[in-house]
């Protein structure tokens, strides 16, 4: 019986451990953080299906990563008052317009706002003017005016951050909106494409917001242990240039520091990882990125493709491109062609 006891009393010992370890951990994290899940609102509107679908193509909707982008926040404890995800149908024009300034007036002093939108961007017919395609926008319905959103966060928010991201077309208009609007409150602006341009329909740009904000090792340029802003808007950009061809912003104003932390970082084991390179597959060549190690093989996932479509490779497998063929990429459109390639080296 004594046994038995001293076995219960053990296990307890241990669950209580673990329990109280993995708390102390989060908290600890949390600390090195520089934003605070109590303190922080989230705002995300994801939209990949539209009611005119005679005039707005939709998107698949398997493996959503906006709603990944949510549940990352819910699991690290931004209370579920502080947290609004509208999708698709319950995305319209009215509801929109009138959930956010209300969400916005309940935050308190020096609190963060994190905005979020995915879906499709596109300027009026004078072009003075950018919107983010609501559901049910069409001709007789606007969607959402991307410097209405900054002057609602002027209006309303109490905070003083607003960390705004958006994967669209235009989306860079955001960045532009809070230069010309933004005096209050300090912003800073992650956008997939300029403000004049289109955005590829990939996830590439969430993929990364993601992956920094989960502290993967592959996010930590610098292998300090700790993903910044920076780092973050440095990835994307070389992301969004290396796979999809197009540019990304990024902006701060006011006081929003762009060395601002945002996770604490998952150790880097092998020099490779964050490499962005060519993978022969199946016979053809993919644009991939080096994501983990082991031993001589190096797990990549593909831009454009699915997590369950990442492989361990080994070097013979990898390419990397020259600047002249990173040229090549760009310039697609003009069928510029280069086919100089040198294997990856240390």
């Amino acid at each position: 019986m004594k046994k038995y006891q001293r076995g219960v009393l053990r296990t307890i010992c241990v669950l209580l451990i673990v329990i109280f370890g993995g708390a102390f951990a989060q908290s600890i994290s949390a600390k090195e953080r520089d934003w605070q899940p109590q303190r922080t609102w989230v705002f995300v509107v994801g939209i990949l299906q539209w009611q005119h679908k005679d005039m707005v193509d939709s998107f698949p909707q398997q493996n959503r990563r906006d709603a990944q982008l949510v549940e990352y926040f819910r699991q690290q404890g931004v209370p579920d008052p502080q947290i609004i995800f509208l999708k698709d149908t319950q995305a319209t024009s009215r509801r929109v317009r009138n959930a956010f300034p209300t969400f916005l007036s309940k935050a308190g002093p020096d609190d963060l706002l994190f905005f979020y939108y995915t879906g499709h961007g596109y300027k009026s017919e004078d072009e003075q003017t950018t919107y983010f395609a609501t559901y049910d926008a069409g001709d007789d319905t606007e969607g959402w005016a991307t410097d209405s959103i900054v002057r609602d966060i002027e209006k309303y928010f109490k905070g003083s951050r607003a960390l705004l991201t958006a994967d669209t077309f235009y989306s860079g208009s955001l960045a532009q909106q809070t230069q010309k609007l933004g005096h209050r409150v300090s912003y800073a602006t992650l956008a997939s494409a300029t403000a004049s341009h289109v955005s590829t329909e990939n996830w590439t740009f969430t993929e990364m917001l993601l992956a920094a904000l989960r502290g993967k090792s592959y996010a930590d340029i610098n292998g300090d242990g700790e993903v910044t802003l920076s780092e973050l808007a440095a990835d994307i950009k070389e992301d969004m240039s290396f796979a999809e061809d197009q540019r990304s912003v990024f902006l701060t104003t006011g006081n929003f520091e762009p060395e601002m932390e945002l996770a604490v970082a998952q150790r880097k084991i092998d020099p490779l990882i964050s490499r962005r390179l060519e993978v022969r597959s199946e016979g053809d060549w993919y644009k991939a990125r080096v994501i983990d190690a082991r031993g001589g093989s190096y797990r990549v996932h593909y831009f454009g493709f699915e997590d369950s479509d990442d492989e361990w490779v080994t070097r013979q497998e990898f390419r990397m491109p020259t600047t002249m063929a990173n040229a090549r990429n760009r310039a697609e459109a003009t069928d510029v062609k280069s086919s100089e390639y040198y294997p990856v080296v240390e």
